[in-house]
Parts: C-alpha cells; sequence; structure tokens
C-alpha cells in the first residue's frame, strides 16, 4: 500500500503496541526514531498512539488504484465495510477496521 496522507495523526487505541504492528504492517508506514520510542511516520509526520476509545473519523489517502488495494486488503485479512463510495476526481473510499476498531476510510484511485 501507498500511503500518502492521513487527516488525524493521533490515533487511539486500547493497546498501543498491536496498534503500532497493525498500522506498520498492514499501511506499510515507515518507523522512525530509537527502538524505545519508535514512531510511524506518514507525509512527514509521526503518528501517534494514545489510550482511548475508537473512532470513526480517520481517514487516509493512498496512491493504489482499487484493484491493487482490495488485493493487499484481501492478503492482510482485512474485510472491507460496507460498499464502496465513488468521490470526486475519479477516487473511490473503501472502510476497514484497524486492530483497534478504528473505523478508517481509505480513498483510492479508480
Amino acid at each position: 500500500m501507498k500511503p500518502r496522507k492521513l487527516n488525524i495523526k493521533t490515533i487511539p487505541a486500547t493497546d498501543t503496541n498491536r496498534a503500532y504492528r497493525f498500522w506498520r504492517d498492514v499501511f506499510d508506514l515507515p518507523q522512525s526514531g530509537h527502538e524505545s520510542g519508535r514512531h510511524l511516520m506518514i507525509d512527514g509526520q509521526d503518528i501517534i498512539f494514545v489510550a482511548g476509545s475508537p473512532t470513526g473519523g480517520i481517514e487516509m489517502l493512498v496512491r493504489d488504484h482499487q484493484v491493487d488495494l482490495r488485493k493487499h486488503l484481501r492478503n492482510n485479512f482485512i474485510p472491507i465495510i460496507g460498499d464502496p463510495e465513488s468521490r470526486f476526481g475519479n477516487k473511490i473510499a473503501f472502510r476497514i477496521k484497524d486492530s483497534e476498531g478504528n473505523v478508517i476510510t481509505l480513498e483510492a484511485n479508480q
């Protein structure tokens, strides 16, 4: 997956280590920092995992086309929630849940 932008950089989690692994592995985000204080990065900014209840307001723009995105999600055993939604500019949006129950909208190219 080729993530490009994320609308919020603070992600609620009940298990921050599990959330870190999910976001690193599923979204292919690069790591930064020393092992004891590792962070994930997107668009040059750190993503922080904090204790909290799941949210539904997370949106990520990805460079992938929908066929590749569907294949990537399937390979990582991530189900798509509901039907995809058409967006402006030949984009399509998929909703998934992360390991912590956060609903994430992935906007990809059709």
